[in-house]
């Protein structure tokens, strides 16, 4: 398996992943991602102080700023997507997550 022949699934997942975030949906996130409620709550805490606020913009990846990379040791990819908000405004955030069996595993989002 290559990162382009995932790109597509990871991308959708990754697309899902955020979807959910944005809705605050932990049921979703828990049950399709594996976040628990210490990691959902980290999510809250780092979105909320990026953006100074708890009425948090819509966001979004973009496929131009998607990147998958191979580990050397496992079967796994990582991912790293810039996120944007939805009127298109880059912001200083990357969402991290791990692609393995066709299953996308939440990492981090971090400031970058």
């Amino acid at each position: 398996m290559t990162a382009e022949n995932i790109s597509p699934i990871a991308f959708k997942l990754s697309s899902e992943l955020l979807e959910n975030i944005n809705s605050m949906d932990f049921e979703n996130l828990k049950n399709n991602f594996g976040i628990n409620s210490a990691v959902f709550e980290e999510i809250k805490e780092e979105l909320f102080d990026y953006f100074e606020t708890e009425n948090l913009p819509k966001l979004k990846i973009l496929e131009t700023h998607f990147d998958i990379f191979k580990y050397d040791s496992t079967e796994r990819f990582g991912i790293e997507a810039k996120i944007f908000t939805l009127d298109n405004k880059e912001t200083e955030l990357t969402l991290n997550t791990e692609f393995c069996n066709n299953n996308l595993r939440f990492k981090l989002i971090e400031v970058m």
